[in-house]
């Protein structure tokens, strides 16, 4: 965001996009009702390259970190019926005495719901936040549209 212009950098960190997928029959995982917005843009090699920002980076590939708040769809067990948890409760990691981190297993998630949830964001937002940065300039010409969501991490 270092190399950004000023109003593109406020335009940005404004701008917030919902998502609603609790009412899709079609996937069988749980919904997600979230408001995300982005909170970082750069090119990933900015650090390396003086001349390189997220408007001028024809192949590279541009990352970008988001903040979500919202609720997500749980279900304890296979017969219980799917209720919605916030997604900071629901995602909760406890450190496990060997060093690893532990998770509680949920029926619609899995085992690791933490990373099924940001996979699960990561897939449903890409198309919106390319959209939402190549109206503002900041795109590459790479098969993909070049956005990289790295961070997602949970508002209060």
């Amino acid at each position: 965001m270092k190399k950004l212009p000023k109003i593109l950098k406020r335009i940005i960190k404004k701008k917030t996009f919902s998502l609603n997928s609790i009412t899709n029959q079609s996937d069988w995982r749980g919904g997600l009702k979230i408001d995300y917005r982005i909170t970082m843009v750069k090119a990933r090699e900015e650090d390396y390259y003086e001349h390189l920002t997220p408007m001028n980076n024809q192949w590279g590939s541009i990352s970008v970190n988001l903040k979500v708040k919202g609720m997500v769809q749980m279900r304890a067990r296979y017969s219980e019926n799917k209720m919605l948890v916030e997604i900071g409760k629901a995602t909760k990691t406890t450190k496990s005495y060997w060093g690893g981190y532990e998770t509680k297993y949920d029926s619609l998630w899995g085992s690791q719901v933490n990373k099924q949830v940001r996979r699960e964001i990561r897939k449903k937002v890409h198309k919106d936040v390319l959209d939402f940065l190549k109206l503002l300039g900041c795109s590459t010409d790479s098969w993909d549209g070049g956005i990289k969501i790295g961070t997602i991490s949970w508002e209060k």
